[in-house]
This record gives structure tokens, C-alpha cells and sequence, in this order.
């Protein structure tokens, strides 16, 4: 039996935000409403925030919050778990593979290979993968991170530890300092553009689809001067402001307080605005120097990235970061299976960003696992 967590390392609900949260967005254009793909996720994880609320949601099995990468599950709880709502087919599969030791660590090893830094530490774990211990893999991840942050001139990993808020289950310790591999696959994010930009030059940074908020907290607390707008769909959003609101009280800006915001108060430095999607078009004086997705782009139909993208054109300063499949997502075949009806492409990105020059475009390096991937990371710099 699992021992009941301490109360700092829980979330409060607030079912009172949530619905607060779903009326304003019934209420918004369709541009800014669950695409295809969300829509079908929503009618599951609904039920289960009102059921079952954010207790232990980090380490919840049988969850649609998987979808969203919200868990910090050990690899053999995750090879066990089953659709949430019992439609595997339609909801497409989980996990495709168990993430077993040893094909993890396999993995980890093919891959990181490539990085000259890290071959004499791998060299003698590829050697006894088949005998090693998660501890073991959950160390070559962060030795990977470490590795890839210091070659890109990124804040060392050392300098922050993960947050234990929401109750993790797979969480390791280097020299007294927590960590998830979840949060290190963050940090690698954070990383890779380190190689482009210097983060202390810069003063904010705008995410849409941005989960719990995993990406604000690498960032925040490597860079606390940071000021972050956080826009999402109103379920992703109203667990985003509980998470980030246990791990940075003084400085979340409550969707009761910017609901009805037209402007931004002057004060900006270090505050994290949590805002409903639509509000990139009705705040007349946002501006941030970084704009940032994640993975959620694709998960929408072009009409509504470039819708997007259109104001982000306007009011980003300086840079733009994507993590996407840029050959698009998987379409749904029938009514009620997930996926989009028409996927966003490289294309679409470039029609959007016309203003920018694309920096690079790269294979995606996703942790905990350095498998081939159809994501990329792209960097952009406006004109």
C-alpha cells in the first residue's frame, strides 16, 4: 500500500474555477474552442476532474491525463495501463511499446551515442543494460540532460530540482536534488534553445497548450525574472493555474483576475498570467519576446494554428519555438477515433511565420525515451 502523501505535495480543486473557466470558453469563437481531436479527449477527462479531482493526479493510472503527459509513472505501471475510457482503438494506443528496461535503456543507448560527450557513460551501461535497474536508466536520462544542456550553453541542470507537487511516482534523486524524467525531457527543451538565444536577455515568454505547466517550471525557476502567458482550452488550463499556483503562490496571476482583462498591468516581471486562449486576441498590449508550442499545435486543424500564428506574428519580439510532427498528425478515419481532419504541416508553419527565418529544424530529442521519432524541434528568429 502507498503510504498517503504529505499535503504540501497535493493540488487543491477548485471546481468553482473549472466551471467558471468552461462557461467563458462556450462563450468564444470556434477558432478557440477543442478542435477534433480534443473534443473527443474532453468528454472523458471531464467526468473524471469533477470524480476524481487532482489528488495524486501524477501518479493516477487508467487516466486521459496521460494524454496530456500530466504522469510521472514507472515504466511498468505505464505498460500495464488501459484506454480511459475503454475504447483503445478509438483513442489510439497509450503507449505503443512497454517501456521495459531493457528496450528503454536500448534505446537511450542507440541514440545518445551519437553525443561524443556521453559515450564513455554509456559505453559501460550498453555493455549490462539487460541487467539494469530503473535507477539506472532514470540516471542516463539525467546524464543526457546534463550532457545536451551543457554543450548548448543552457543553465546546469544542477540548478533546479523537480517539484514532488501532484505526487510523482517514478522520482530519483542525484546529489540530494529530486528529479522525473518527465521534467528532464523539459529541461531538454529548454536546452536546445540555449543553442539559439541567451534566456537572460530576454523578459517573457507566451506557451499555447502548455499541460500542468511542467515547461514553465524548468524555466521559472532557472530563470525566475521570466514573465509568463500561460493560454490553453479550460480543462488543460484550470490544471495548469492549481499546479503552478501550489509551486509559485506569490506569483500566478488567477484566471479570476484576467477574465475580464483588456490590458495588462505594468507589472510583469516574474508573474505567470493564466489566460484563456482567446485572450492572444483581445489583450491589446500583449507583446513577449518568446513565443512557445509544444506538441499541441498538431493537434489542431490548420485554420486554427494559423489563426494563431497570425497574432503571434504581430506580437512576438524576437523567437518562436515549436515541437511538432511536421508531416502532421495521424487523421481520424471515423466519427469518434481520435486525430484531425486535416493535419498541420511544416508548410502551414511557414505561411504563419512568414516574418521569421526558420533556424533550424531538427529531430526531436524526447526523454525518457531516444527512439526515432516523427517530431522535430524548430527555431525561429523574426527578420
Amino acid at each position: 500500500m502507498t503510504a498517503e502523501a504529505p499535503a504540501e505535495r497535493q493540488v487543491k480543486d477548485d471546481p468553482e474555477l473549472l466551471n467558471m473557466m468552461l462557461g467563458d470558453a462556450s462563450a468564444t469563437s470556434q477558432l478557440y474552442k477543442p478542435t477534433h481531436y480534443w473534443a473527443i479527449l474532453e468528454k472523458a477527462l471531464l467526468p473524471e476532474l469533477y470524480d476524481q479531482g487532482l489528488h495524486d493526479f501524477r501518479r493516477r493510472r487508467d487516466s486521459v491525463l496521460a494524454f496530456l503527459s500530466y504522469l510521472d509513472l514507472l515504466p511498468s505501471t505505464w505498460s500495464r495501463m488501459q484506454s480511459p475510457v475503454r475504447a483503445p482503438r478509438r483513442l489510439g494506443v497509450m503507449i505503443k511499446d512497454s517501456l521495459s528496461a531493457s528496450h528503454w535503456l536500448n534505446s537511450l543507448v542507440r541514440t545518445s551515442l551519437r553525443v561524443k560527450a556521453m559515450q564513455e557513460i554509456l559505453t559501460g551501461l550498453s555493455e549490462a543494460y539487460l541487467g539494469a535497474s530503473l535507477h539506472d536508466i532514470n540516471l542516463l536520462s539525467y546524464e543526457f540532460a546534463r550532457s545536451y544542456g551543457e554543450k548548448n550553453g543552457a543553465r546546469p541542470i544542477q540548478e533546479f530540482e523537480a517539484s514532488l507537487v501532484g505526487n510523482p511516482e517514478n522520482v530519483f534523486h542525484v546529489d540530494g536534488r529530486a528529479y522525473t524524467t518527465s521534467v528532464l525531457h523539459y529541461y531538454v527543451q529548454y536546452a536546445y534553445c540555449c543553442k539559439f538565444m541567451d534566456f537572460d536577455s530576454i523578459s517573457s515568454v507566451l506557451e499555447i497548450g502548455g499541460g500542468f505547466g511542467k515547461q514553465v517550471e524548468v524555466m521559472k525557476k532557472l530563470h525566475p525574472h521570466l514573465c509568463f502567458y500561460m493560454l490553453d482550452l479550460p480543462l488543460q488550463l484550470y490544471v495548469c493555474q492549481q499546479y503552478l499556483s501550489t509551486l509559485f503562490p506569490d506569483s500566478v496571476v488567477s484566471y479570476r483576475q484576467t477574465r475580464t482583462m483588456k490590458k495588462l498591468p505594468e507589472q510583469r516581471d516574474g508573474r505567470i498570467f493564466i489566460l484563456g486562449n482567446w485572450k492572444i486576441a483581445e489583450l491589446s498590449d500583449l507583446n513577449y519576446d518568446l513565443f512557445w508550442n509544444s506538441a499541441s499545435f498538431q493537434e489542431m486543424e490548420p485554420s486554427v494554428v494559423l489563426n494563431y500564428l497570425r497574432y503571434a506574428s504581430q506580437q512576438v519580439n524576437k523567437y518562436v519555438f515549436l515541437h511538432e510532427r511536421m508531416e502532421g498528425s495521424e487523421r481520424s478515419t471515423e466519427p469518434g477515433r481520435i486525430g484531425v481532419l486535416e493535419p498541420t504541416t511544416l508548410e502551414h508553419y511557414k505561411r504563419g511565420l512568414e516574418k521569421f527565418d526558420l533556424v533550424d529544424l531538427s529531430r526531436a530529442v524526447l526523454l525518457p525515451r531516444l527512439s526515432d521519432t516523427a517530431y522535430s524541434f524548430s527555431f525561429w528568429k523574426r527578420e
